[in-house]
């Protein structure tokens, strides 16, 4: 078999505004890439310039169909829904998320899981839900050998996130971040995939705004791992591996 990373994220977009570019350098490369959304972004709210459109369909079903668009662009092979509701990830449902994401783990067996850091990276509680409880069923199988958490460096931070409509933590300073992958070759590809997500289009034209001024790298910490040589700073995911 060869290499295989398994995303897990909460929300459609999650994939795109996170790790879009580093998804895309390793698809490109012929890695596998399968991904986990716990939720169809029932939460979110449809931008007015798509609702007349968009007035005879639900806000999941408009935001499953843009995941599918992204995740097609970005190489991604298969996309699976785990069927929860956004803004509902709690302890009631940590044990059954957790058990979805143990069983595509045994079925697909990635050498790496990607996900979000602890802190949601913006704070979002159906973030760091699925952070940790991805956490929770890495460190219940042995069979894939690391665990990636994408983060935010505090030389990113803007002091406009003050206004975010939650906290938006601070980041990490650089001597906590092992990891960082280029992805200037695919950024192109990465903003293609950030703008299927039309019904988010403020947060799209913001974020685009905000990538064009940042190097075109993406931060991680490896957070466990085992069975792998390491040796810090990574530049490759599967560092160790191969």
């Amino acid at each position: 078999m060869g290499r295989r990373i398994l995303a897990v994220f909460a929300h459609p977009d999650d994939e795109a505004f996170g790790p879009g570019g580093t998804l895309a350098k390793y698809a490109s490369e012929g890695v596998e890439i399968h991904l986990l959304s716990a939720t169809r972004g029932e939460a979110g709210q449809i931008d007015e310039g798509l609702k007349e459109k968009a007035a005879n369909k639900k806000i999941h079903h408009i935001r499953e169909e843009e995941l599918l668009r992204s995740a097609e662009i970005l190489g991604i092979k298969k996309v699976e829904f785990l069927n929860y509701i956004d803004g509902r990830l709690c302890n009631a449902v940590y044990h059954g998320l957790a058990g979805k994401i143990l069983d595509k783990i045994r079925d697909f067996k990635p050498q790496l899981i990607v996900t979000l850091d602890r802190l949601g990276i913006s704070g979002h509680l159906d973030h760091i839900a699925v952070s940790m409880i991805t956490t929770f069923a890495f460190k219940k199988t042995s069979i894939p050998q690391k665990l990636y958490y994408l983060c935010l460096p505090q030389k990113l931070y803007d002091k406009k996130l003050q206004k975010y409509f939650i906290y938006f933590p601070e980041g990490y300073k650089e001597s906590e971040i092992t990891t960082r992958i280029d992805y200037t070759k695919h950024w192109d590809v990465k903003k293609k995939a950030m703008q299927q997500h039309a019904s988010q289009k403020k947060d799209v034209d913001s974020l685009v705004k905000r990538y064009k001024k940042w190097p075109k790298t993406d931060h991680f910490i490896l957070k466990f791992h085992r069975n792998v040589k390491i040796k810090f700073p990574e530049t490759d995911l599967f560092a160790g591996l191969d």
